[in-house]
């Protein structure tokens, strides 16, 4: 952005004596006038118009400082992407099943989402949206998440959460960022809190603990908004890699011990559903970053890779050992495995379908499995054998 500078002063001409030369204002130097006012122009931000009604498009007014530019939206269009720091803000990939969470410390049913508690029960679940929800009909949200809470009224130490670990406490030190996300209750008003944490991993200092921030709900899908500056971490020991994170912790139901991470919200039983989490860099909410499935589907499979063929050896007529390739790099090595569906065993024999899964090790790019059937599938022990048609989550890999 240019500032126009003059480069003639036209006023010093008057006080020229008639006949001197330098008194002509000659074509040349109006040009050249007409050229430095084009590209200040065509350069120069123009803040009036950004204050209000803001730029053409824009749904709300627009603000402008000396560092920053706020707006709703561009266009009505969605702003750059690759915002959300969150995974799995839109609820949408659920690789464990749809069966309700109801334990603490597991993760599910939609992707990287954990739930935590101490005292009373809750149950996590999967919920759609229909035509006529908000989201459904021009949000492009298809599931969020309920979690039902049953409070046990008392307790200071008691608390339900859900959570998310975001990969590597540097990501967001020291900055201003904005969390959002779209929920309800069931019935009456009750209070969620918003909450950010700051885990330096094994070997690292202490973790912090920020102060959180409580808002009151509806039964009608609501879009909230909450600002944190997370801390710098100049003179903190980040632990061993791979096992320090920030934390996003939504608080639905806390005794006193917890009144700061949570913001007083209390203990009361309620439902509460929660779609579109968004979590990124800045002072304002921004619209919700709609990534491509396949994208968060590998962005998923970071923390729970899957495989579904490999190749082996059969050490014995109705046993093999096999290595599966992860569709996608796991951020650790997996350490176990979940069986969504069992494998086709072939040794040029008659094939079986397997009747059991151990997880037998793992590297950076594979994991191996023994895998066994009721009946044989091979002739001899010790020939190569293959394993399809299966589908395995391979677990171990969360923060």
């Amino acid at each position: 952005m240019s500032n126009y500078t003059q480069s003639t002063n036209f006023a010093t001409k008057d006080a020229l004596s008639p006949g001197d030369p330098l008194k002509i204002v000659r074509g040349t130097e109006i040009n050249t006038e007409f050229a430095n006012i084009a590209v200040a122009v065509a350069t120069k931000l123009d803040t009036t118009a950004l204050a209000a009604p803001g730029p053409i498009g824009a749904t709300t007014p627009s603000t402008i400082s000396a560092t920053n530019v706020q707006m709703t939206s561009a266009n009505g269009g969605q702003l750059a992407g690759l915002r959300n720091k969150i995974i799995n803000g839109n609820m949408g990939i659920f690789q464990r099943g749809t069966t309700a969470v109801t334990t603490n410390g597991t993760y599910g049913p939609a992707d990287r989402w954990e739930s935590g508690f101490v005292g009373g029960s809750f149950s996590t679940t999967q919920g759609s949206f229909v035509s006529g929800d908000t989201l459904y009909d021009t949000g492009g949200a298809q599931f969020y998440t309920q979690i039902v809470v049953t409070s046990p009224g008392t307790g200071a130490g008691n608390y339900v959460f859900i959570s998310q670990k975001i990969e590597d406490v540097r990501l967001l030190a020291g900055q201003t960022v904005t969390v959002s996300f779209w929920a309800k209750v069931a019935s009456g008003t009750s209070s969620i809190g918003v909450n950010l944490q700051q885990n330096f991993g094994t070997g690292g200092s202490a973790t912090v603990t920020g102060t959180g921030q409580a808002q009151a709900l509806t039964t009608t899908w609501t879009q909230y908004s909450k600002t944190f500056t997370l801390p710098s971490i100049n003179g903190k020991t980040v632990g061993t890699a791979t096992t320090h994170f920030t934390q996003l912790v939504l608080w639905l139901d806390a005794g006193s011990t917890y009144n700061t991470e949570s913001g007083s919200i209390g203990q009361v039983s309620k439902t509460v559903s929660i779609a579109q989490v968004q979590l990124e860099v800045g002072p304002v909410a921004t619209p919700f970053e709609q990534r491509p499935i396949g994208m968060e589907l590998a962005l998923c499979q970071r923390y729970l890779p899957r495989a579904g063929m490999a190749s082996g050896w059969a050490y014995g007529l109705n046993a093999g050992q096999y290595a599966f390739s992860y569709l996608v790099q796991p951020r650790v090595a997996s350490t176990g495995v979940t069986v969504l569906t069992n494998a086709v065993l072939n040794s040029n024999g008659t094939p079986q379908t397997s009747n059991s899964a151990t997880w037998a090790g793992s590297g950076t790019n594979s994991a191996v499995l023994n895998l066994t059937s009721a009946a044989n599938f091979c002739t001899s022990a010790g020939s190569g054998s293959t394993a399809i048609n299966g589908d395995y989550l391979f677990t171990g890999c969360e923060l």
